[in-house]
């Protein structure tokens, strides 16, 4: 057996004994009263899966956040705190890494978590035949690389059980950042019995062992996912939240009605025409707040018109109004000159040198680019604009074609599809010339951004391919000195911008509605808010 009878129960005692105290103006936990309400939480898509080695959208990983929990976790300002390992340390070459386990960490069935169960996570998430779309996430592993590829078994990753609740982790170099990656869905234990589903599957039925403040009670695709405060968790007398629902809203117009009628009390987003309005009416219910993401464009350079024409790709990059979308199409946001988001700790983005060009200099430049690119009015160029289905991506979206037809005369065809097809359409590079894509950072550290384009990863949806771009960001993985290997990433990002892959829009900003009777809803640099760390706010 995996367990006792005597652990079980000793198990079940310490969770429900410790931690008595409770944030200021938080009710206590109690069948009755605000605590027994349904927390009721807004997701304007599909979640693709509840499996967090594969989940590698927003929407999954939101949910799996409350699902699971790796070594690490997050505070409600996004720094980085013990999960199930209640400490760890470093050797002094900063590539060693060991994890001392809570022995009153629990699965949700009561079982104990052990080791092992980590390192079999982290096997599962690099290993080939899982097929992860962030496995990229783990290649600073020593030997994860090499088994994304193919080169080498699972069995080689550089992860150890050295006892029952003890962990090490061998890294290629120094990463600082590795404590943010575990806290990911992707670094979450693997508990056997779930060796029943499928590992492809994407699926998760509702007797799944989880080890995070929550369990799945049910799921209705397209409808809502329920969750249940899991007992078991070794910190759950401070879950103050018992049921959480996330409502699958049709869009962003649809969470703010549902909001509206007190259907939701936390929508994922607001539509940007609508913030002044619901500023108004809401006050600061309205929660507006930068964080590290990127809205851009991404070319399929595996086909004509894109492949090899870099002219083409600069003219329609230069010809996108970014400023009149800022202003006057997605409100509030900042537009892109980079593509590494602004206010990453210690790095400073190269920009477009025509950044600081007047608007009629830039359109005069693009035409001279189409034309030599060999388009023009007697011989039109036609693209097909893929997209998740979304009201804020279709103004986004129509907006950008109008920039390319009134100062290009470009055709465009805008293609739109539910966010779970969107997200295997787009790897379908037959279906689009061009795809919208929001990147949000994973880590503080500019390779959350960079490593998107690296050579092999599978979030390069446009099939980029550069020497001078792969050589800058090996060379600045193994570069010791902090500064020059910023400067190394900088030269990455450069010829990145120089070669015109993609079309940098905007840095987002997060934008919600959140009521007032909810306390600890703070917005984090990664945009994240865990249900674990809301509670009801006590009556005036």
């Amino acid at each position: 057996m995996r367990c006792s009878v005597f652990l079980l129960c000793a198990a079940i005692l310490v969770a429900c004994g410790q931690h008595k105290s409770r944030p200021t103006g938080q009710t206590e936990l109690g069948a009755e009263g605000p605590v027994g309400r349904e927390l009721t939480r807004g997701l304007p898509g599909e979640p693709r899966t509840l499996d967090p080695q594969l989940a590698d959208d927003t929407y999954s990983s939101q949910v799996i956040r409350d699902l699971y929990e790796g070594l690490t976790s997050e505070d409600r300002s996004g720094k980085v705190v013990p999960g199930v390992a209640s400490s760890w340390t470093v050797d002094p070459t900063g590539t060693t890494y060991t994890f001392q386990l809570r022995e009153e960490a629990r699965w949700s069935n009561g079982d104990r978590i052990f080791a092992n169960e980590f390192v079999e996570g982290l096997r599962r998430a690099v290993d080939p035949k899982t097929a992860s779309g962030s496995a990229a996430l783990l290649s600073i592993i020593k030997g994860a690389s090499d088994i994304t590829a193919g080169r080498k078994k699972p069995t080689d990753l550089r992860v150890t059980a050295i006892s029952a609740s003890s962990i090490q982790i061998e890294l290629e170099r120094p990463a600082p950042y590795l404590l943010e990656i575990l806290s990911q869905p992707i670094a979450a234990p693997f508990h056997a019995q779930n060796n029943l589903l499928p590992a492809s599957s994407g699926e998760m039925r509702a007797h799944v062992v989880t080890n995070g403040p929550y369990i799945l009670k049910a799921r209705v695709p397209g409808s809502f996912i329920e969750l249940e405060r899991n007992i078991r968790y070794w910190d759950a007398a401070h879950v103050a939240i018992e049921r959480v629902r996330y409502v699958n809203a049709e869009s962003e117009a649809t969470e703010v009605r549902e909001y509206a009628a007190g259907q939701l009390d936390m929508t994922f987003t607001i539509p940007t025409p609508d913030v002044k309005r619901l500023a108004e009416k809401y006050g600061n219910q309205v929660q507006i707040a930068p964080i590290l993401a990127t809205q851009y464009l991404a070319f399929n350079l595996s086909e004509p018109p894109m492949r090899d024409n870099r002219d083409l790709r600069q003219a329609l990059s230069m010809a996108v109004d970014r400023d009149f979308i800022a202003e006057y199409v997605i409100e509030g946001v900042t537009p892109a000159y980079s593509f590494v988001a602004k206010g990453i700790n210690g790095y400073v983005s190269p920009e477009y040198a025509w950044a600081s060009w007047s608007r009629e200099r830039r359109l005069d430049y693009a035409r001279r680019l189409f034309l030599h690119a060999g388009y023009s009015e007697r011989n039109p160029l036609r693209l097909k604009l893929y997209f998740s289905r979304d009201e804020g991506l279709q103004r986004l979206m129509v907006a950008v074609a109008g920039s390319w037809k009134q100062n290009l005369g470009v055709e465009s065809e805008l293609i739109s599809d539910e966010f779970r097809v969107f997200l295997a359409g787009r790897r379908d590079k037959k279906r689009w010339d061009v795809a919208r894509i929001g990147w949000t950072a994973d880590y503080d550290d500019p390779t959350s951004f960079l490593d998107v384009f690296a050579s092999g990863s599978s979030e390069n949806d446009g099939s980029y391919l550069s020497p001078a771009f792969n050589e800058s960001l090996n060379s600045a993985e193994m570069e010791p000195n902090g500064e020059k290997r910023t400067e190394l990433l900088r030269r990455a990002e450069q010829s990145l911008l120089d070669d015109y892959p993609i079309v940098p829009i905007y840095f987002y900003n997060s934008r919600r509605l959140v009521k007032p009777d909810i306390g600890g809803a703070t917005t984090t640099p990664m945009n994240r808010t865990y249900t674990k760390q809301l509670f009801w706010r006590a009556p005036p």
